[in-house]
């Protein structure tokens, strides 16, 4: 058995992406978008199409005009300018309709920019949306302009992103004194692009790099470097150090002051040697640290005793010495 589509020689046509959106959408956004596939007005002009489908489907022009905005959020409809006909009818390659079934957000793009009268209408009709502008703005600590606001309308049907983590982001940006929507909007994008989409992995990843933010000026202080960045090989000897062994500031200090003692310079490359040699033998506290010299000095028998001699034998055994 076989189904078979009786539309004789009348057809719409609608982009096979449109299934990952129809669970945001509402009946009104699915009865304007398959009105406005139907009327070849709109392809001519949409403002004269907008109003034909208005008095078709019995909605109000502002009804019509946030559905439009609704799915220009998605990406599934676009406004052309003059002289953009030529390309956006062009039949698409198979390289393009396999990028346009897996769309990757290019940043330098940007978010879709809404109009006043289309964000009037999504938050008018959303009012989800509404109570998320004004979580935002309180995060902020300003009211946003007609832009701005059109930056998070983006976020959410352009992105797919929900409020908790929208707000997560803000959170991090204020923390970061970032308070630009601009830069949240470019971190929007990355984010995006590199799949972090759950909220739960947003703040694992922003947890990072506020982590890394302090204990770059912390380490470049500690280490004297203050006269130039951090390599990328040291950047991440140092993010290892605070992200993943989790050893605190006294911890890290030992292992600066325990490097100048042994070479007479500070040397990240160096204190990373100790430092792993430390957690390779389980070292993660300040107190494991003690502890272990504590049992160092006990099992020394004979001859004088000198704090980095603990150390060095370390080193050694790091080197197979």
């Amino acid at each position: 058995m076989k189904l078979c589509f009786t539309f004789g020689n009348d057809a719409l046509m609608l982009p096979v992406q449109l299934i990952q959106h129809v669970d945001k959408a509402n009946k009104k956004d699915i009865k304007v978008l398959l009105a406005l596939a139907a009327e070849p007005m709109a392809r001519v002009d949409l403002a004269a199409g907008s109003s034909i489908v208005s008095q078709r489907l019995a909605l109000g022009e502002r009804e019509v005009d946030a559905a439009i905005a609704f799915w220009r959020g998605t990406g599934i409809i676009a406004v052309l300018e003059e002289g953009e006909e030529a390309a956006a009818a062009a039949p698409a390659t198979p390289e393009a309709q396999q990028q346009a079934a897996t769309p990757r957000v290019i940043a330098d793009g940007g978010l879709p920019v809404y109009s006043s009268t289309e964000l009037s209408g999504l938050l008018e009709r959303r009012r989800e949306l509404a109570s998320l502008v004004d979580e935002c703005q309180r995060v902020f600590g300003k009211i946003f302009n007609t832009h701005e606001v059109s930056q998070i309308a983006g976020m959410v049907d352009y992105l797919g992103f929900d409020g908790d983590y929208i707000l997560s982001l803000l959170s991090h940006c204020v923390r970061m004194e970032k308070r630009s929507l601009r830069y949240a909007e470019k971190m929007a994008l990355t984010l995006h692009d590199e799949g972090i989409t759950e909220c739960a992995v947003l703040e694992e990843r922003l947890h990072r790099i506020e982590l890394m933010a302090t204990s770059i000026g912390k380490i470049r202080t500690m280490f004297g470097l203050s006269a130039r960045a951090l390599t990328t090989k040291e950047k991440r000897m140092v993010e290892r150090w605070v992200c993943q062994m989790q050893y605190s500031d006294d911890v890290l200090r030992l292992a600066y002051e325990t490097t100048v003692n042994a070479i007479n310079e500070a040397s990240i490359p160096y204190a990373n040697t100790i430092l792993e040699r430390w957690y390779a033998e389980g070292y993660r506290t300040m107190a494991d640290v003690e502890k272990a010299l504590a049992e160092y000095r006990r099992k020394k028998t004979e001859g004088s005793f000198d704090v980095d001699d603990f150390f060095e034998a370390a080193l050694k055994r790091t080197y197979g010495e």
